[in-house]
């Protein structure tokens, strides 16, 4: 079955994965993209099909699915690339398809991302106190893509083979925890996000609920103390699950 992800009706950005994961458990055989038109944003044409070709194009081939550009295809009768949307999904028990990387896992024993952007700049990284952190436990710092490009499967092959991938709630965190590999994220609660969370009936402090055992999603802030006590934490309860204190 063919779904096409209409880009005048749905969002360009890492939100594009809780999508396709529930177009996976719907039958997707094949996505197309509709890209003739672009939802209203603060970002001009041309920054809106780059992120396009760098964070959307990309990603059925995680799915295992084929994709191209077009206008055929069935729009997803039941759900969106709205973050309400994966929540309810998620708890409708339907199974979940996981995605995955389509390279080898990088070996890169711990990563941390880095959020750098211009909307919704509250929600970016502590990125003094991750610069310190990483070096202290040598993780492979992931810098933002405004600045410093990686392509969507070399950054997928990097969460593949760390032992544990830490940063700030964004999008790249929020398409690992999509996938079986270990997830530790900050800020949920940061600013009007936690609002926003208890509007989809996630309340503060619950984990989101399509995680695995081994990915968290704190909403904790990300400064330097939090973030060491979270890392011990889960360092001393590894075996798959973070656990709670």
């Amino acid at each position: 079955m063919t779904f096409c992800y209409d880009l005048s009706r749905e969002l360009c950005t890492f939100d594009f994965y809780g999508w396709l994961v529930q177009a996976k458990a719907a039958g997707a055989t094949e996505i197309v993209f509709d890209t003739r038109h672009y939802l209203p944003s603060i970002w001009n044409a041309a920054i809106l099909r780059r992120r396009f070709d760098t964070i959307i194009a990309p990603g059925p081939a995680l799915a295992g699915l084929p994709s191209r550009e077009g206008v055929e295809g069935e729009k997803l009768p039941i759900g969106s690339s709205r973050m309400g949307a994966l929540v309810r999904f998620s708890r409708s028990g339907s199974p979940a398809p996981r995605l995955a990387s389509v390279l080898p896992a990088r070996n890169a024993k711990y990563t941390v991302t880095l959020r750098t952007q211009v909307k919704s700049s509250y929600r970016n990284s502590n990125d003094s106190a991750w610069r310190l952190f990483a070096a202290e436990i040598g993780a492979t710092v992931i810098e933002d893509y405004d600045v410093a490009a990686i392509d969507l499967h070399e950054r997928m092959a990097l969460y593949a083979g760390a032992k544990l991938n830490l940063g700030i709630w964004c999008g790249p965190l929020t398409l690992c925890t999509l996938t079986e590999y270990p997830v530790l994220a900050f800020g949920a609660g940061r600013g009007k996000e936690g609002i926003v969370m208890d509007k989809y009936g996630v309340r503060h402090g619950e984990n989101m609920p399509w995680c695995l055992p081994n990915q968290r999603v704190l909403w904790d802030d990300d400064d330097l103390p939090t973030i060491r006590k979270a890392f011990r934490f889960w360092k001393a309860n590894t075996g798959g699950s973070y656990g709670s204190e």
